[in-house]
């Protein structure tokens, strides 16, 4: 055979981008990346927490959770202050409105069924919470990172993204017929759930919380004011990434878990267990269970052990 008829090697596929995160320009330029800059904010994975960070150091309506999360890393041992409370009270009524005009925006660049979970993926990508950068035009990022405020949901904490998926077209948001149990509700088995070991004097910071069907992490959200070793799983993955969302905004260590030589007892590890309710009611063999905390994930954007 010839030379000329030789097959020509195919060339070697291009090394994907790396992830640059929020931290990788802070320390690279002392500041937070915006406007104006060769690369644009939305660019970096996570530049929206350190705004999320921000506001509970400094808002005198906002418990300072991320601070006493990043308290108790530094210490090692658990601080001898308590959890920050949170209280989940009446919803800030023009928040509904804000998610309604966030999902429309995206609508206009994909159209379809698909913009909220798409706007759940910005959203996840913006607080560190995912590995991919949603494929939306420029001017629809842009767009998003002018009119998203998350100010409103940390100054009136409620579970509004998990509200909005239950109450708007069942049939495309919600095709596992998603229902979350009332705030009410939560507090009032949170409360009958940890009572006795309140009443024993135990710290109940160490206690395991794991909510099987966790749905937007309603139970997690009202156990955090409780427990610090919280997790859950379902085998939706939107509630699942929403749990995620709520995490960071509300209680931090469920995105940021403590480690075990912190909580001083082992931390539960995935796969996690079948799904325990009756047989009747299981998901289809095969179905996935999704993992709503993340154990995988490091605080903030610390390299990982084998980096």
């Amino acid at each position: 055979m010839s030379a000329t008829a030789k097959k020509a090697r195919p060339a070697p596929a291009a090394p994907a981008p790396a992830i640059r995160t929020v931290c990788d320009f802070l320390q690279a330029e002392g500041r937070l990346p915006k406007l104006g800059d060769p690369e644009p904010p939305w660019f970096f994975k996570g530049w929206a927490l350190p705004y999320v960070q921000q506001i509970h150091a400094t808002h005198p309506d906002v418990p300072d959770r991320w601070g006493y999360l990043l308290r108790t890393r530094e210490a090692g041992p658990l601080l001898a202050e308590p959890i920050p409370p949170i209280h989940f009270g009446p919803p800030d009524p023009k928040v509904a409105g804000m998610l309604d005009q966030w999902t429309r925006t995206v609508g206009w660049d994909m159209g379809g069924w698909s913009d909220f979970r798409v706007l759940i993926e910005w959203l996840c990508w913006s607080l560190g919470l995912s590995t991919e950068l949603p494929d939306l035009k420029p001017e629809t990022h842009e767009k998003l990172y002018r009119t998203v405020n998350l100010g409103p949901l940390l100054a009136a904490p409620r579970d509004y993204l998990g509200t909005w998926v239950s109450e708007r077209k069942a049939a495309g948001w919600n095709p596992s017929g998603f229902y979350p149990t009332s705030h009410e509700v939560c507090e009032l088995m949170v409360a009958m759930t940890m009572h006795d070991h309140e009443q024993e004097g135990r710290d109940t910071r160490t206690l395991s919380v794991c909510d099987p069907c966790v749905g937007t992490g309603r139970m997690l959200l009202h156990a955090s004011n409780l427990s610090l070793n919280l997790y859950g799983q379902d085998i939706d993955p939107l509630v699942c990434a929403i749990t995620k969302i709520n995490g960071a905004l509300y209680a931090p260590w469920i995105v940021c878990p403590l480690p075990a030589e912190i909580l001083g007892r082992a931390v539960p590890l995935p796969p996690p267990a079948p799904l325990p309710v009756p047989e009747e009611h299981q998901p289809p063999e095969g179905t996935p269970v999704y993992r709503a905390d993340d154990r995988g994930q490091l605080l903030l954007f610390n390299p990982s052990p084998e980096e």
